[in-house]
C-alpha cells in the first residue's frame, strides 16, 4: 500500500491493521497511564537516535536508576516541556516497565512492525518547531498520534503537517507521514498527552 507519496496529509487509523482497536480503546489507555506514576529523567533525546537513547537508559537502569520520562529536544536544546515515556522499541516492550500498562501493551502487540511506541507529553505553552524525519520514508514508516489528554475547553493544541492542521482533541487519532515538514503546539493551560507510534503500514482487513 504505497500512500507515502499521495496528496493527503493525514489518514484515519481505520485504514491500518491494529490501529482501529487501539483508537477505540483510548479511554482505557488513558486511565491506565493515570494509574501509574513515573518520574522525570535527566536523559534527553537531543541529537540522538532511538537506539542511542535506549542504550543510555539501559546504562542508567543498570546503575540503579529508575525508569521514567525522557526529556525531548527544542530550539534551545533539551526540553523539560516535551517528554516521552517509551513503551515499545522494534516490536519489543521496553523491559523496564515492570507490570505497568498491560492493556496498552496488549493492544500494541497486535500491530505489526512497530519501530517505537511511547507516551508523549507536551506541556502548556509547548512548541515543537518545524522538522522532518527523512529516515521514516527510507524505512517505509508512518506516524500515529492518539490523543489521550488535552484541555476539554479552550483547547489550543494542534499538529500541522505541511500547512494542514489537526486539533489534538481527546479521543482523536490520525496517521501522517513524518518525513514531511510538521510541527506541534500546545497553547492550552494543561498538558497534551498522546500515544505516539512509528510503524510500517499494513492495510486493515476491512480496508
Amino acid at each position: 500500500m504505497d500512500i507515502s507519496n499521495g496528496p493527503p496529509r493525514f489518514w484515519k487509523p481505520a485504514k491500518f491493521k491494529g490501529l482501529p482497536e487501539l483508537a477505540n480503546s483510548w479511554t482505557r489507555i488513558r486511565d491506565e497511564l493515570r494509574d501509574f506514576q513515573f518520574g522525570n529523567l535527566t536523559i534527553d533525546r537531543e541529537g540522538k537516535t532511538h537506539d542511542q537513547v535506549f542504550t543510555e537508559v539501559t546504562s542508567h537502569i543498570q546503575g540503579g536508576g529508575d525508569y521514567g520520562w525522557i526529556r525531548g529536544w527544542g530550539p534551545d536544546g533539551a526540553s523539560d516541556n516535551w517528554t516521552q515515556l517509551g513503551l515499545v522499541i522494534c516490536n519489543q516492550p521496553i523491559p523496564f516497565l515492570g507490570n505497568a500498562f498491560p492493556t496498552t501493551l496488549s493492544l500494541l502487540a497486535v500491530i505489526p512492525d512497530i519501530k517505537v511506541a511511547a507516551f508523549v507529553r507536551l506541556g502548556p505553552g509547548g512548541f515543537l518547531t518545524t522538522h522532518r524525519h527523512p529516515e521514516l520514508a527510507e524505512e517505509g514508516l508512518l506516524q500515529m498520534h492518539l490523543v489521550l489528554d488535552a484541555s476539554e475547553t479552550a483547547n489550543y493544541a494542534y499538529m500541522n503537517v505541511e500547512g494542514e492542521f489537526r486539533q489534538h482533541a481527546p479521543g482523536t487519532g490520525f496517521v501522517f507521514d513524518g518525513s514531511r515538514d510538521h510541527f506541534a503546539v500546545n497553547a492550552s493551560k494543561t498538558d497534551r498527552i498522546i500515544l505516539y507510534l512509528e510503524f510500517k503500514p499494513h492495510p486493515a482487513a476491512e480496508a
